[in-house]
């Protein structure tokens, strides 16, 4: 039973030193300010708003791939059916990491809770889903970087409002009635 304990705190304590590391965001290099008004972001739908846990998932859902390269628009399938089990793309479409080796990270915990789960990612498809996300960063986030940058400032403000939001909400009704 310990055996298969060891392989398992490795990678935590691999993944802690990584995050440690990585703490924060990964800075995006900027580019020339953007405009102001240039982030016309939809607005997320009403359920999306109240489960938000990062300002990420506030944005869209979807990556227009169409001008992709043919292995990197299979690579997204691959992302989006995988992902898209267990939290919103938006989360990642939007997160502000755009480092390989942070993705990896990122990846090999969400491979621990799916194998907890019952529903382990095949190695095979993790890798698809890492180059995909690497080619991503480079073509949305790195080189279109000022566009980039307003929609995360966006999506902050909006976030900031969802708490606030929220916090109204537990102040007027702090305990959730639950049945008896």
């Amino acid at each position: 039973m310990r055996a298969p304990l060891i392989p398992a705190a490795l990678v935590l304590v691999a993944g802690g030193c990584a995050a440690w590391r990585l703490w924060g965001e990964i800075p995006v290099p900027a580019g020339p300010p953007a405009p102001s008004g240039s982030a016309d972001v939809p607005r997320a739908p009403d359920e999306r708003r109240k489960a938000a846990l990062f300002y990420s998932d506030l944005g869209p859902d979807a990556v227009d791939v169409s001008s992709y390269p043919a292995e990197h628009r299979r690579g997204y399938e691959v992302y989006a059916r995988l992902c898209s089990r267990c939290h919103t793309l938006a989360r990642s479409v939007n997160a502000p990491y755009v480092d390989r080796t942070w993705w990896e990270f990122y990846l090999a915990s969400m491979r621990m809770r799916a194998h907890f789960h019952g529903e382990p990612l095949p190695k095979k498809e993790i890798r698809a889903v890492l180059d995909f996300l690497e080619y991503d960063s480079r073509e949305r986030k790195l080189a279109q970087a000022p566009r980039f940058e307003a929609i995360t400032k966006e999506l902050r403000l909006r976030f900031e409002s969802a708490l606030d939001e929220r916090m109204e909400q537990l102040q007027k009704d702090p305990l959730p009635h639950r049945p008896r």
